[in-house]
């Protein structure tokens, strides 16, 4: 199984050269955001396009980490309307299970 790699912080940038996939750095990164409560639950995270402007990463790289987020039940992903912070994601703290 796959888990969110430590020690990454909200405000961390990706690093391309970094032993972990890029995906799994983004993840990290915004799980740190919405512990931090940069993104309370049921709200918002940022899209595809956001992400990609930010971070300056691919958008399959960036689809592939909202995905990979909602398959953990970390966020839920609406068609049409965006990725969203799931209400447990937050108060479990642990985000690598």
């Amino acid at each position: 199984m796959v888990e969110i790699p430590d020690g990454y912080g909200p405000d961390d940038e990706i690093d391309h050269d970094a032993p972990e996939p890029v995906y799994l750095q983004l993840a990290a990164v915004l799980v740190a955001r919405i512990k931090r409560g940069d993104y309370p639950p049921r709200r918002a995270v940022p899209g595809v396009d956001r992400l990609v402007q930010e971070f300056g990463i691919a958008r399959g790289t960036a689809r592939k980490t909202l995905v990979f987020l909602a398959e953990k039940g970390i966020v839920q992903t609406v068609v049409g309307k965006g990725s969203f912070v799931i209400e447990s994601s937050q108060e479990s703290g642990d985000a690598s299970e």
